[in-house]
């Protein structure tokens, strides 16, 4: 490592606004550089990350890229953004970022179950989380282009997500040089047949996504089983010859029984929507063609729907996901759960279908109920039960419309409950109308 890359406690760094830090202590180290704790003038604590001068490729271009970003303010408060740049010093820089909270967890932890989410919503929640942070990074011109596992912590309570590792953010068209990390990058990138991109960091966010909710690497099973991973085999597993775990033509690359035990136990237990989504983004188009990969927006219809199918088992309380069209199984009891019928929204969202089961315990979010809002975590509405009989309660700030089979209209407002019944229809309002379907008698 070069000496210019080291700071001593108490070292006062400048930075590019004219005001300085004064470092605490080292708190990490990766590929490009050292962390710190710092403080400023008012003794606010904040993260410095000082390069390693020497690796930097093009350090001016990506100097001025980054006093850019500063400039210009972070697109999502998920991201660890960079807040000031500072002066150049002996031949390199760094930049101050907020500082990670402590009640957050680095992604690696869920994954090698060091921690565990408190719930299957506050799971689901940190995947809309990392889904709408780049949402609205795409949305504002920037693709990330180093994606993987390091760039996430979570707070395991409530699904909140914070991003760092944002030095290599560049505007659409832009390259900072940086390829990504093995195991996450785009088939094509791995390839070296295209540089990173929004097209790229799509595939990426896909990996994460399965990686959280299924707990194992998508194109990691009986094909890749080694000891070692050579460059030549992280070439063919991810670049030339990727195949998807659960490709639905060819099950020559399924998980290893006792190795891939998440893949294994957490692959049935998905709705079919998700399995599907994560079919057709794992798909040889996909991943050899660069076709079908989801847009963001799409992720979200599909996230939320998955939250508005979590319940508790009737016979053990454990956590389910249930699907509208086909019995859940319980995995810890095996008790099987059928729903007796489900909302289907009249117009997709994205040419994504919205049902929710009828099933106790069941929300309804602002987002589903009006297309302009982006607002996924606000219940708008909750599934009740008495035997034999289901409501939904309005806990919306909107008056809601109900429509018997018959034509007889009522009126429930913020607080009252509407019966479900097989052909019943709610108007939410803003355009926004759901009817009941019955998968057996209500």
């Amino acid at each position: 490592m070069a000496q210019n890359s080291i700071l001593k406690k108490s070292q006062k760094v400048n930075l590019a606004d004219g005001h300085t830090v004064t470092v605490v202590k080292e708190i990490g180290r990766g590929g490009q550089g050292v962390v710190y704790k710092v403080v400023d003038k008012t003794k606010k604590e904040l993260a410095l990350k000082w390069y390693y001068g020497d690796l930097i490729k093009q350090p001016k271009v990506f100097y001025n890229n980054l006093k850019e970003n500063t400039k210009t303010g972070s697109p999502s408060p998920a991201f660890l953004w960079p807040v000031e740049i500072t002066n150049w010093y002996k031949g390199t820089f760094g930049y101050v970022m907020p500082i990670l909270p402590n009640n957050y967890r680095k992604f690696s932890d869920f994954l090698l179950a060091k921690v565990r989410f408190a719930s299957y919503s506050s799971m689901v929640d940190a995947a809309l989380n990392i889904v709408a942070a780049f949402k609205d990074l795409h949305n504002k011109g920037y693709n990330y282009q180093d994606l993987n596992d390091g760039n996430f912590f979570i707070n395991p309570q409530t699904g909140e997500v914070l991003i760092g590792d944002n030095d290599n953010v560049m505007g659409h068209g832009q390259s900072s040089g940086v390829l990504g990390k093995s195991r996450y990058m785009a088939p094509e990138v791995v390839r070296r047949d295209k540089t990173p991109s929004k097209l790229t960091d799509r595939f990426s966010l896909s990996i994460i996504l399965f990686m959280l909710l299924v707990g194992d690497h998508p194109l990691e099973g009986t094909r890749t089983r080694t000891d070692i991973f050579t460059i030549t085999q992280d070439k063919k597993f991810f670049g030339i010859e990727p195949l998807f775990i659960f490709d639905e033509h060819d099950s020559s690359n399924r998980p290893v029984k006792n190795l891939h035990i998440n893949a294994i136990a957490c692959w049935p237990c998905l709705p079919d929507f998700i399995r599907k989504a994560f079919v057709e983004s794992f798909s040889q188009e996909c991943l050899l063609q660069e076709k079908g990969r989801l847009l963001e927006q799409q992720w979200i219809h599909l996230l939320l729907r998955l939250k508005s199918s979590i319940v508790r088992c009737p016979e053990c309380n454990a956590e389910i996901f249930l699907d509208v069209k086909e019995q859940a199984i319980c995995p810890d009891c095996q008790s099987k759960i059928q729903v007796v019928g489900y909302l289907e929204f009249a117009k997709k969202r994205s040419n994504i279908e919205i049902c929710v089961p009828i099933f106790e315990g069941i929300c309804l979010y602002e987002y589903q109920i009006s297309v302009a809002s982006d607002d996924y975590q606000t219940e708008v509405a909750t599934i009740l039960a008495k035997p034999g009989k289901f409501g939904l309660k309005n806990n919306s700030n909107f008056n809601w419309t109900i429509t018997a089979p018959s034509g007889k209209t009522s009126i429930k407002q913020k607080g009252e409950v509407a019966i479900l019944g097989l052909g019943f229809k709610i108007d939410f309002g803003n355009d926004c109308i759901a009817e009941v379907f019955s998968t057996s008698k209500f």
